[in-house]
């Protein structure tokens, strides 16, 4: 982030300008679904309830539009959904001019066009702490997590799953008042007691794009795209021996906490997840009784007021529910997360210290080390070299043929070769398809500047080896020089105890918060990379249609296995803590998340393999054992997230949107919003010459010891002072909260922004939160 001022602010500039043109683009003539935010409490006194009023409203605008009644015939398929418990309001299809006099309505609070968001897409239970690998017992067993139940919103669930067996699970806990609906291939007795609930959501993905042809895609909560299923086993899955894909990765598979419940909500189809279908499943989630919402998914950055999903999971928190929400896979540019409301947790992805090696061998004598998850009938021999060809140029300007797109290979010229292929428009595991389609007999996957050194596995359709950038760029010019280029290639299986790790993903996305400087996302990382977990039993483990292979596990890297995790060991914290609230457990995963890898070296960053910073890691890498006993938490309560919204420039009415459950107003108890009780401290300041200083206020509560006493540390910073008072808290088994400021007082603007740290210490733990502290010149 080494940028210049000017850069640095412009970068911000045009991210803000983009998403505003983005938001603003609306000019749809025909109907379609928009999402009307009402106001529960202006209901008329005629309606007997919230339902009978949206309706009558809609019908009215639709009546006056038309000016007949024509519309009466067809009004019940103009409500897609009414929402009552995260959310207030309905889903409608509506023409623009309908839109506009609903706009003008009583107890219409704002009305959005549907958005379209898209899928973020083993040993990480020992790699975190929770399993010994000698063990054979499961580390959760000690905690009543059967009671807690994870909600996931995904592409559904394969009920067959060895994952999701029940055996020896107790009764559904008395709280659950989900349902198991059924359809194709899903029956009642596709539920059990690991399954609890399973629901589908397709009506705003059919206003759009049509009815969903049940023969070609299941209708149901069953997953025929293999994601949900792999994030649903991944939060909670029940320990499976043997479990491995294709021989890679052997060991016993388990979920973060397996002894919790899962309910399945589908929806996501194969045209994407449609806006009003997820804020239904959010909204009856919470009905249902879940305890944690997992949502590995995202669209673009909207406005809290204009993100329907920030404004559900504001509704899903207001009821005690914890809410995880990937980062998104558009890293390493800055400023590319999404889900980055301070009230749900953010999750950027990670690596592990599992690595799936593989070789390329040159003619020349050359090894380049490489991964991949390749295993077939096809196989290239290492005491042999092959032709090998690069459709490409020196320069670093890519064309389709070098990306192997497709019907961009000739086969008269790859035929009986190994192809390089450069990363970049088409999935990776499609490319090797297209390759194998030429002819060609193997495929060396080379990085470009966009991804660099990082490496990530997959289950290939033919003899492919994935190498980084550098190794990438040294092939090539060897391919381009040499009269006769040859290499061959070499798999060498499952590789433990990888160092460095964990190593922040290259596509992880990454901060700063375009909406709000002060609070910084992502939250925290955790691993993302090359998960083993469940899989759909309709699909092979390349994705591909033309993949004939069916495994019961497969490997997949993105924010989305990074969420579930942390959703997982959401799980377990309830368990232990029933009473903390969904900030007191995000506070117990961040401040005692860790930056060092297992050399003992601050975590680097794939992308640039330099030491990463609060941008790319949060908070650090979550690290669940110490989280059950984080020794002090910051708590937020609904209201004083509330009170945060008050400070972003929101109107009365869209603050109204978070003011379901009581007529909340701003009591103004924040001075800004570098002020909410954040476990994270970020703060702005002027470089325009003159003294300036910030004072932010946090207040930790001790669930630690009942009698301990706190001393703080706070790491240097080279262009400000940094003063903290006081520098002691001493709790009592009466004094359990305590609060203290910290003040920053300009010393020398800095180019870019400044990461530390303040950490509370008691001998036992240490309480630690990073800080990051930004220059920006005033217009």
């Amino acid at each position: 982030m080494a940028e210049k001022p000017v850069k640095w602010r412009a970068l911000l500039l045009l991210a803000s300008c983009l998403a505003t043109i983005l938001a603003s683009c609306t000019s749809e003539t025909t109907k379609k679904t928009y999402i009307v935010h009402m106001d529960k409490w202006a209901k008329p006194e005629k309606f007997t309830d919230h339902i009978q009023w949206y309706s009558s409203l809609i019908y009215s605008v639709a009546s006056r539009t038309t000016g007949t009644g024509d519309e009466n015939s067809h009004f019940e398929n103009r409500v897609i959904y009414n929402y009552q418990t995260a959310f207030h309001g309905v889903a409608a299809l509506l023409s623009e001019e309908e839109v506009k006099k609903l706009q003008e309505e009583d107890g219409v609070v704002a009305v959005f066009p549907e958005t379209v968001y898209q899928l973020h897409t083993t040993r990480s239970p020992v790699f975190l702490g929770l399993e010994h690998e000698d063990s054979t017992s499961i580390w959760s067993d000690v905690l009543s997590d059967h009671d807690v139940v994870v909600g996931v919103l995904d592409t559904g669930i394969w009920p067959e799953s060895q994952s999701f067996n029940d055996s020896g699970m107790k009764r559904i806990p008395a709280h659950w008042r989900g349902t198991c609906e059924t359809g194709r291939r899903f029956t009642k007795s596709s539920c059990n007691k690991k399954i609890v609930g399973a629901r589908v959501f397709y009506r705003g993905y059919e206003a759009a794009s049509g009815r969903i042809n049940d023969q070609k895609e299941y209708k149901s909560a069953r997953d025929q795209d293999g994601h949900g299923t792999h994030t649903a086993a991944t939060v909670a899955g029940a320990p499976v021996r043997g479990a491995n894909l294709l021989g890679y990765a052997y060991g016993t598979a388990r979920g973060m906490s397996p002894g919790a419940r899962i309910a399945a909500y589908k929806v996501c189809w194969t045209g994407g997840c449609f806006s009003s279908d997820i804020l239904s499943a959010v909204d009856q989630a919470v009905a249902d009784g879940v305890d944690v919402l997992s949502i590995s998914l995202g669209g673009g950055v909207s406005s809290y007021y204009r993100d329907t999903l920030s404004i559900a999971a504001f509704g899903a928190m207001e009821k005690g529910v914890f809410v995880s929400c990937s980062a998104g896979n558009g890293g390493p540019d800055p400023i590319s997360l999404t889900n980055v409301s301070p009230w749900v947790a953010t999750v950027g992805a990670s690596t592990m210290d599992r690595d799936f090696p593989a070789n390329v061998k040159l003619g020349s004598g050359k090894f380049f080390t490489g991964t991949s998850l390749y295993k077939g009938r096809r196989s290239l021999s290492t005491e042999m070299q092959y032709p090998l060809i690069y459709h490409g140029s020196n320069s670093s300007n890519l064309t389709p043929s070098s990306m192997c797109l497709e019907g961009t290979l000739n086969p008269h010229s790859v035929a009986g070769k190994i192809v390089i292929c450069d990363r970049g428009i088409s999935p990776r595991v499609q490319k090797g398809q297209v390759v194998k389609d030429a002819g060609g007999i193997g495929m060396i996957l080379s990085n470009t500047a966009a991804n660099g050194e990082e490496l990530v596995a997959d289950c290939h359709l033919l003899p492919a080896v994935a190498v980084g950038e550098m190794a990438g760029k040294s092939i090539k010019r060897y391919a381009l020089s040499s009269r006769n280029p040859t290499a061959t290639l070499a798999f060498f299986g499952t590789k433990l105890g990888i160092m460095p790790s964990p190593v922040v993903a290259a596509f992880s996305s990454r901060g700063p918060n375009l909406l709000s400087l002060e609070v910084l996302k992502p939250d925290m990382v955790a691993p993302g990379v090359n998960i083993l977990a469940a899989w759909t039993g309709v699909l092979g483990p390349s994705s591909l249609p033309s993949d004939p292979r069916r495994t019961r596990f497969n490997i997949l890297s993105g924010t989305s296995m990074s969420c579930p995790h942390v959703s997982g060991v959401a799980a377990l914290l309830k368990s232990r803590h029933p009473d903390w609230s969904p900030a007191a457990i995000k506070s117990a995963l961040m401040t005692t998340a860790y930056i060092h890898d297992n050399n003992l070296n601050p975590i680097k960053d794939a992308s640039t393999e330099q030491p990463s910073t609060a941008f790319d890691h949060g908070a650090g890498h979550i690290h669940p054992l110490k989280a059950l006993n984080p020794g002090l938490v910051y708590d937020i309560l609904p209201q004083e997230y509330f009170d945060f919204l008050c400070t972003q420039g929101l109107t009365a009415s869209q603050l109204l949107l978070f003011a379901k459950f009581s007529k909340r107003t701003c009591r103004r108890t924040l001075a800004g919003p570098g002020d909410l009780n954040y476990p994270a401290i970020s703060t702005v300041l002027s470089d325009n010459g003159n003294t300036s200083v910030s004072t932010l206020h946090r207040t930790v509560t001790n669930v630690g010891r009942p009698v301990s006493s706190y001393r703080v540390v706070v790491s240097p910073f080279k262009g400000v002072y940094v003063r903290v008072v006081p520098t002691m808290l001493n709790f009592t088994r009466t004094i359990k909260k305590l609060s203290y400021k910290i003040t920053f007082t300009a010393r020398s603007s800095q180019a870019s922004p400044e990461f530390g740290a303040l950490i509370w210490r008691d001998g036992v733990h240490n309480v630690r939160s990073p800080i990051v502290v930004t220059w920006i010149t005033p217009l």
